[in-house]
């Protein structure tokens, strides 16, 4: 009895990775714009740092989160925007993306962004171009520049019939379309990497990806990993040719907990995935 009772937990995690986790990774991909435009580019030199330095336009504006806002140029226009889009007005509140600073200069200004409240976050800056879309949790991101001319325009995207959305308890996917900066903070820093033939992410640092890619679950690298709680079982999957995911360089401390880890937190931490944020 003793024996049987130490090894279900081994034999639970061999069924869940040999048999089950092959299975759901053999479905298609989610997809969230097939056959657009995925080009995102680093437009920091640096990639991320404490600090971003977001040079606008006269004749751009800027959405900034007020914690985010290290120095701005005194002579800009500033006024408040209360929700990043009012045609989300639930998924602005949820996000946090609420009571935004907005700013208009008139001629060419300097304005920095810094992760000045929480010292393991790093600002990273992202260039989507114009044609181009990204998926990207709004939670993630403190600022956004764009033209007066082309204002920001953000859509979702639901995918409730496909396996992949269910495993990664991601339902609804938000769509940052170009031509736009956006300002993303992480864990440590913010990288962009290109997805080529393929790259896997630890789903607890997905920031966003592609709208392009072909978006699916696969098996954790091995099974001493998965067993010794090293890895997840599924972990994020990336294809495409001109598509770059984006990712934490690390981990939260509370970041494996799961759907019933921290209670009530984790709960809701799981129903914000659900709804792309």
């Amino acid at each position: 009895i003793l024996l049987g009772i130490l090894l279900l937990p081994v034999a639970i995690k061999a069924l869940l990775y040999f048999v089950l986790a092959p299975i759901a990774a053999r479905r298609a991909p989610v997809s969230v714009l097939p056959g657009g435009s995925g080009v995102v580019e680093t437009a920091s030199p640096a990639g991320s740092a404490r600090s971003v330095e977001v040079a606008i336009e006269g004749d751009e504006e800027l959405l900034v989160h007020p914690a985010y806002l290290q120095s701005s140029p005194a002579g800009a226009s500033k006024d408040t925007k209360w929700l990043l889009d009012w045609a989300y007005p639930l998924s602005s509140l949820a996000a946090g993306m609420v009571a935004l600073i907005r700013m208009r200069a008139g001629k060419p200004e300097i304005v920095v962004i810094s992760a000045t409240r929480d010292p393991l976050d790093e600002v990273g800056m992202l260039r989507v171009p114009a044609g181009s879309a990204v998926v990207l949790h709004p939670r993630n991101l403190v600022a956004v520049a764009y033209g007066r001319q082309t204002p920001l325009k953000i859509t979702t995207r639901w995918r409730v019939g496909s396996l992949h959305a269910w495993l990664t308890l991601q339902l609804r996917y938000v769509v940052f379309h170009g031509p736009a900066r956006l300002v993303v903070k992480g864990c440590r820093g913010v990288r962009v990497e290109k997805a080529g033939g393929g790259r896997r992410i630890d789903p607890a640092a997905t920031i966003g990806f592609s709208a392009n890619l072909a978006y699916s679950t696969a098996r954790s690298d091995t099974f001493a990993a998965y067993l010794m709680g090293e890895q997840p079982l599924f972990v994020d999957s990336f294809a495409g040719s001109d598509g770059a995911c984006i990712y934490e360089e690390t981990l939260r401390a509370d970041a494996r907990t799961g759907l019933f880890g921290r209670g009530l937190e984790g709960f809701s931490d799981a129903m914000l995935k659900a709804f792309g944020l």
